[in-house]
């Protein structure tokens, strides 16, 4: 291979570092390989992984013919990987297979467009953070408690839902709840409203920043469209240096979503499920509508059971204790003596 190739060679490389890969390995064809386009801090790898040395270009080397090798630049900076990964998590990734001339195939992680966002297949990694995290699986927890004694009703999340309507692509919500359902328990790859014989009643989404559009606006107009009666956004982001939090919420009303108002207290209430929600300091709170209480999770739930216990405890050893001092008072004076008082 000449000095252009062996460059077109090193370019490859970097092309397929900066899309956050490690170095990649792959076979040179030609017998031998000359270095003159490659930097002096650059380092050539057999493949078993040695480094071999640090080449200037005035030296070269040969490999046998089908050699592996792999190319090691510190041009490409930890910021570069950084970027790479914080881009990868904020718009979600799927696997591509290519395979290049030379027969070797590498696998390439390709950033969600917006449609591949909005219509996931299987496989498709969903852009994800803590904030979504914890609203999506707070809300999962508190509802799959509310119905847990009902068999009828399914609380789902991250589970693609097919529908039955002519041209409409699948979703994959957040977090769901399908009334009417059978088999609640069996295991469900793809929730098949076919199948099912019912729809996704109750639909919550965190919005995920790159796509602020596709959550707040188009799913709007899709889940409408497919009949999902209650559709709640949580939304939390930075605008000119505040915190701005919001929960929107639309109910569908003869076949389109009217905005669901929300009360005094900023809370929207999500008839379907008969609950109050709303966001304060990135927390989702939830409250039951016909009890008024603050319904909690499955973790707040053990938190408020370890607190009764430790108060439990500390009262038990202060009876302790008291029933002690009162033994000792009265093995040096006797029995208390009796109040005769009167009023």
């Amino acid at each position: 291979m000449n000095g252009a190739g062996r460059e077109d060679l090193i370019l490859f490389y970097r092309a397929i570092a900066l899309s956050g890969y490690k170095p990649t390995q792959f076979c040179d064809p030609e017998n031998a390989i000359a270095v003159e386009k490659l930097s002096s801090s650059d380092k050539i790898l057999f493949s078993n992984g040695a480094i071999i040395a640090s080449y200037t270009k005035e030296q070269s080397f040969s490999l046998e013919k089908g050699s592996s090798i792999m190319i090691s630049s510190p041009s490409l900076t930890s910021k570069t990987h950084r970027d790479r990964a914080t881009e990868l998590a904020e718009c979600g990734w799927r696997l591509v297979e290519e395979t290049a001339a030379n027969g070797v195939t590498s696998t390439t992680q390709v950033p969600l467009t917006s449609e591949e966002f909005l219509h996931p297949k299987e496989g498709y990694h969903l852009p994800n953070s803590t904030f979504h995290d914890d609203v999506a699986g707070h809300a999962k927890d508190i509802l799959t408690r509310r119905y847990a004694n009902d068999p009828t009703v399914g609380v789902f999340r991250d589970l693609l839902v097919e529908w039955d309507i002519v041209g409409q692509k699948d979703h994959c919500p957040d977090t769901f709840v399908a009334f009417g359902i059978e088999n609640k328990d069996q295991n469900r790859s793809k929730f098949i409203v076919k199948n099912e014989g019912v729809r996704p009643a109750f639909v919550l989404e965190v919005v995920s920043p790159r796509y602020r559009k596709e959550d707040r606006e188009i799913k709007v107009l899709q889940y409408a469209r497919t009949g999902v009666e209650e559709y709640v956004i949580i939304d939390r982001r930075r605008q000119r240096g505040q915190t701005i939090e919001e929960v929107l919420g639309y109910r569908r009303v003869e076949a389109q979503y009217q905005p669901i108002t929300p009360d005094e207290e900023g809370r929207i209430f999500c008839q379907t499920v008969g609950l109050f929600m709303s966001l304060q300091e990135g927390r989702l709170l939830i409250d039951d509508a016909s009890t008024g209480k603050r319904l909690l999770s499955s973790l707040e739930l053990e938190e408020a059971n370890l607190e009764l216990e430790e108060a439990k405890k500390t009262a038990e050893q202060q009876a302790t204790e008291m029933a002690a001092l009162l033994a000792r008072y009265q093995e040096q004076f006797g029995t208390l003596p009796e109040d005769n008082s009167t009023v």
